[in-house]
């Protein structure tokens, strides 16, 4: 069994986990998953668990990684010990955050522009990929200083999409 500790947003939440084929088994903040896993290119991996499915891209970024599952962005630090905990909390609070695409795909549409205020976890573009149309969300509360994209763009994957101060 394998232990970590991510952040997600700020929350701190314990995971273990162990691999057997494609079996994984979790244990996510107290809750006991098994789940049926693949990994596929480019990042990607798919989930199977209780007649369900999901299919997730992880892009790794210098301050963790980004992780889209079903549409729903989101980024994910592991904790090495306890020396950083507090490592995301300020990272998401100083400077300028960029905003890459978590897969390549489409830029469907431009939810917020240049010089807009954004709230944490606010949409930005809607980027599809493999017929599924995923809001890629800003990361903090801030200001979008630089929109690299526009509406029609294809973008590869790690690609920068905005700049968030």
């Amino acid at each position: 069994m394998k232990e970590r500790t991510a952040v997600i947003g700020n929350e701190h939440v314990a995971i273990t986990w162990s691999e057997s084929g494609t079996t994984l088994k979790a244990i996510v903040g107290g809750k006991e998953y098994e789940l049926e896993f693949r990994k596929l290119a480019g990042g990607a991996f798919w989930f199977g668990w209780n007649g369900r499915s999901a299919e997730a891209v992880v892009t790794p970024q210098d301050d963790g990684y980004a992780v889209s599952v079903n549409g729903h962005h989101i980024h994910v630090d592991f904790l090495e010990s306890s020396k950083k905990p507090h490592r995301q909390d300020r990272a998401m609070d100083a400077g300028i955050i960029e905003v890459k695409a978590p897969m390549p795909g489409k830029v469907v549409r431009v939810l917020a522009g240049k010089s807009d205020e954004v709230r944490a976890q606010q949409g930005i573009v809607v980027i599809e990929a493999m017929k599924m149309q995923n809001e890629i969300r800003s990361p903090k509360a801030g200001r979008i200083v630089e929109l690299a994209v526009a509406e029609g763009d294809a973008v590869g994957l790690g690609q920068l999409i905005a700049r968030v101060e």
